[in-house]
């Protein structure tokens, strides 16, 4: 059973908590941010489907057998089209990415924080690490090789085949 000054002392943070949280003239709720942010949200998602709505209704369909032919480059495919992708491609696509948006990132950071010398040093340190540690395994696992060496792989006889 609780002590009745207990109760009293923690009927007092109740009320002094709602009267705390009073805005001032001019402030906004998170309520009413959060939903000001839906309005937008559903207000960009209406005009974009409306748009592609109206398109669908008011353009042309003209059917005729170019439109359904297999484009690629203007060129007509030759061989089989499902073939199987060479995973260095995405190697290489991946690591551009990567170091793209380093660069994307560092070269505002650095011209924010010039001035700030130790402050800013350790947290640009702490995120170089973190791109440059798994480009050096990447980098002496062979991954970024072209052209790898086969080490380490069995090899088929004409037997096996």
């Amino acid at each position: 059973m609780m002590n009745a000054s207990v109760m009293t002392y923690m009927l007092a943070l109740v009320r002094e908590e709602t009267v705390r949280t009073v805005l001032p003239a001019g402030a906004v709720s998170n309520n009413q941010m959060a939903l000001a942010i839906l309005l937008f949200a559903l207000a960009g998602t209406g005009f974009a489907l409306g748009a592609l709505t109206l398109g669908r209704f008011l353009r042309p369909t003209r059917f005729h057998p170019e439109k359904n032919a297999v484009y690629e480059c203007g060129e007509p495919a030759i061989g089989e089209s499902w073939v199987q992708f060479d995973l260095r491609f995405y190697t290489v696509a991946l690591v551009f990415i990567v170091f793209d948006v380093e660069v994307a990132l560092l070269w505002p950071w650095a011209v924010a924080f010039k001035g700030m010398l130790g402050a800013a040093f350790w947290p640009f340190l702490v995120f170089f690490l973190l791109i440059a540690i798994p480009f050096a395994y990447e980098w002496s696992s062979g991954y970024l090789d072209w052209v790898r060496a086969a080490t380490g792989q069995r090899r088929t006889t004409v037997l096996e085949e």
